[in-house]
């Protein structure tokens, strides 16, 4: 068994079964590196859908970084953790900061996945129905009742 060293602060505890979960650089990295990737490959996505910049296109002349990436305000994060966990779990700044990039990531994933539904469709405005599509064309089905729900009330 290799001897993994953690030099990084416990990420979430649970304070009530003392639980602490914690992460190494190296799982860090992974991660950081997993989410660039991602990224990256959200980019090039929409990128090839829309056209790639050139110098012609204002906007793009405008705007110093094309690929300006999606984070939710860390108040809503925590706001939603509080609402979602247990009374007696507290989570770290780092483990708020991923998941809010996580999230980012995966609404930029799902926007453009709803952008091509809506554009087999051959629609250029995203509708709650193209939502819905991306969601089972992603494979979480199991979010489609919540949603309906959501929008029923809504």
């Amino acid at each position: 068994m290799a001897d993994e060293t953690t030099s990084s602060s416990a990420v979430v505890t649970d304070t009530n079964k003392s639980d602490t979960y914690k992460v190494t650089d190296e799982q860090r990295a992974e991660v950081t590196a997993a989410s660039s990737k991602l990224s990256a490959e959200i980019a090039s996505i929409t990128s090839s859908k829309q056209g790639a910049p050139n110098e012609n296109n204002s906007t793009a002349a405008n705007k110093p970084n094309a690929n300006v990436e999606f984070e939710p305000p860390m108040a809503c994060i925590r706001r939603l953790l509080k609402q979602v966990l247990p009374k007696s779990t507290n989570v770290s700044k780092d483990s708020l900061a991923t998941i809010s990039r996580a999230s980012g990531i995966f609404v930029l994933y799902l926007t453009a996945c709803a952008n091509d539904v809506a554009r087999e469709g051959r629609r250029t405005t995203i509708v709650a129905k193209d939502v819905m599509g991306a969601l089972k064309e992603l494979e979480f089905e199991e979010f489609v009742p919540l949603m309906e729900k959501f929008l029923g009330e809504f």
